[in-house]
């Protein structure tokens, strides 16, 4: 448990792991995403990871209009801390957000203009991952995180969390009648 507690404080604090320096160690699971977090005093952590099935409803490259639309609309949504997750307990500030979705648009949108070149089709499976770094004030117990992703993106059926603080960690599966955590 120490050791976990040692790194998540170093990735709060420093800003050292970012999404492309971590390995894909997750299973893909269609229907199923994984919510981690880290509280260290006034820093709060949050990263998401999910199938980009579960998130866009497809996971090759966006080949249509359609679809390069379903991307930018879920990179805006996921760009909206607000709307995915209600903290109270604290008054928290968005400090840094980062997502892969932003990638995957440059990359459609050059394919989709060089479209005569398109005749390919993109096959495996793609996840979607983002990152919120909060920054707390006012910080009273307990805090509480509600998870609002079930209702923004409906394919998801539960989310695997696990959270870490200075007082322990936890874990629990959160679904759509159930998606409260109690961080202390």
């Amino acid at each position: 448990m120490r050791l976990s507690y040692i790194f998540a404080s170093c990735c709060t604090l420093l800003s050292v792991c970012t999404l492309a320096e971590q390995p894909d160690t997750r299973a893909h699971q269609h229907g199923v995403a994984r919510l981690e977090l880290f509280q260290l005093a006034t820093d709060l952590q949050i990263s998401f990871y999910a199938t980009a099935s579960d998130i866009l409803g497809f996971e090759h490259q966006p080949e249509t209009q359609a679809e390069l639309d379903a991307v930018k609309k879920a990179k805006t949504l996921l760009a909206e801390p607000d709307k995915l997750f209600s903290i109270a307990g604290a008054d928290c500030h968005l400090k840094h957000h980062q997502s892969n979705l932003a990638e995957l648009q440059q990359h459609a949108e050059a394919e989709h203009k060089d479209s005569h070149y398109h005749d390919h089709k993109h096959t495996g499976h793609s996840d979607i991952e983002s990152s919120y770094q909060f920054s707390c004030t006012s910080v009273t117990e307990p805090v509480t995180v509600r998870v609002n992703l079930f209702s923004l993106f409906p394919d998801l059926q539960q989310i695997q969390s696990s959270w870490i603080t200075q007082k322990g960690q936890s874990a629990a599966t959160l679904t759509p009648a159930d998606h409260q955590l109690s961080l202390n």
